[in-house]
């Protein structure tokens, strides 16, 4: 499904942006333990990119990409109007196109002619309260059928991305009440958040 932005709620989008940058993933250095999900997608779908984007108010940032091509490898972003991610993020559902430059709507995306993209599998990447953060991807500069199991696999790598996404948001979430709160106060809250 592809969502007219026009029809996002300001609110839902301020308070996911909120989410977003709570993560504290925007802008951050490369890291093998993300770049190790895009090289399994690559691998397991012989897909030759494969990308974890997160999506905020003007651009997409890369935080892991396989297969990149130059120069946006080592920008390691483009702004929305180059990104099919941005599609997944509005709907919080998977999209996936055999061939971007037959759809009426993405045709003119940039993405397509800049950085290769014609197949476009993307698996929202949602937190527990429900914010799409971004978009898990695989592209193929070829169209491109992608299977049941294509889709399963991606959405299974996914899953485990955001396991590893929420804890650090616990994490951080953690350490901020930690330099707030007194010892007793702390101890109630971890048995609170260890009991949820």
């Amino acid at each position: 499904m592809i969502v007219n932005p026009a029809h996002w709620s300001t609110s839902r989008e301020d308070e996911r942006i909120s989410a977003l940058k709570s993560a504290a993933l925007l802008d951050s250095p490369v890291e093998e333990t993300f770049d190790q999900f895009t090289k399994l997608a690559c691998a397991a779908l012989t897909a030759p990119v494969s990308l974890i984007s997160l999506v905020d108010e003007n651009r997409q940032f890369f935080k892991s990409s396989m297969g990149l091509p130059a120069p946006w490898d080592s920008e390691r972003q483009t702004p929305l109007s180059h990104s099919l991610c941005k599609y997944v993020v509005q709907s919080s559902e998977p999209l996936y196109l055999t061939d971007a430059r037959l759809n009426p709507l993405l045709k003119d995306n940039l993405a397509i002619e800049d950085l290769g993209v014609v197949a476009y599998l993307g698996i929202p990447l949602i937190t527990a309260q429900e914010h799409a953060l971004g978009s898990f991807c695989v592209i193929d500069s070829q169209p491109r059928a992608w299977t049941h199991r294509d889709m399963e696999i991606m959405q299974g790598i996914a899953d485990l991305r955001m396991r590893n996404i929420e804890l650090r948001i616990l994490a951080q979430q953690l350490s901020d009440e930690v330099k707030e709160l007194g010892s007793a106060d702390l101890c109630r809250r971890i048995a609170e958040l260890v009991a949820a």
